[in-house]
């Protein structure tokens, strides 16, 4: 069956021909697929997106086609690298381009040449993902205000023996994200502001010093064996570090 563009200066019309309006003369099929992965989802087509495909066996570099791979149908842009290669390339870093070879018996099936968003849907994962954010967030316990900090200050200062020990204080109070971590200078001010009339006030350099072996992690992290001190005195720092904890706690809000 032949297709011939309408001549109204024709007499007759052969039995076998089908006379056609011009306008039908360059016309070519399409067909609306719907989209599924995330193979070309950087140049904005999403896994449900409607497709309008145009059936041809021919198609530019760079166009975005439907290609017959094996047992698969596949979305990807057509693409001829400088050595002449041809690959089927998607356009989302987490698949690889399909180099295209006499023996891949790659059957190309149209082109793509307009997308329509159906249906607009947040990803159920991310949903589920933000809402355990939210209630971590607001189940997680709020820091102590500044005021109740130096009250903490003021309640574990008579267990500090000497400048250093202040240290245990420091540390409980970085782990509890109430301190910036090595803001020694700061955290001896303050210090100072809350109990100025202690006998043994921090010096920033005698802190510092402190920040060595274990006691450079965690309170929870400590180890006797691993300590700037000895064990005598690695107890009575744990249990300056973690009096301040417990009161850092009992402060703390929801």
């Amino acid at each position: 069956m032949t297709m011939r563009q309408e001549n109204h200066n024709t007499s007759e019309t052969a039995n076998n021909d089908i006379t056609l309006p011009g306008c039908l003369a360059d016309y070519h099929p399409e067909l609306h697929v719907y989209a599924h992965g995330d193979a070309m989802a950087d140049v904005g087509v999403d896994d449900g997106d409607l497709l309008r495909v145009r059936l041809t066996q021919s198609a530019r570099d760079g166009d975005i086609v439907v290609a017959m791979l094996g047992n698969s149908i596949l979305l990807r842009a057509l693409f001829t690298d400088e050595q002449g290669r041809r690959w089927l390339v998607s356009r989302n870093d987490c698949h690889d381009a399909i180099p295209l070879t006499a023996e891949s018996g790659m059957q190309l099936l149209g082109t793509v040449v307009g997308i329509k968003k159906v249906v607009v849907r947040a990803s159920a994962a991310e949903c589920q993902r933000s809402i355990r954010r939210t209630q971590a967030r607001q189940q997680a316990p709020q820091p102590p205000t500044d005021e109740e900090v130096d009250d903490v200050l003021r309640t574990v200062a008579p267990e500090v023996q000497n400048g250093r020990q202040w240290y245990a204080v420091y540390r409980a109070l970085a782990d509890f994200q109430v301190q910036a971590e090595q803001h020694y200078v700061t955290f001896c001010q303050r210090v100072r502001r809350a109990v100025p009339t202690h006998r043994y006030l921090p010096v920033p350099k005698e802190i510092g010093r402190m920040a060595a072996q274990s006691f450079r992690k965690r309170v929870a992290l400590w180890r006797a064996d691993d300590a700037p001190v000895g064990e005598r005195c690695f107890v009575q720092y744990q249990r300056i570090a973690l009096l301040t904890t417990e009161e850092l706690k009992a402060r703390s809000h929801r």
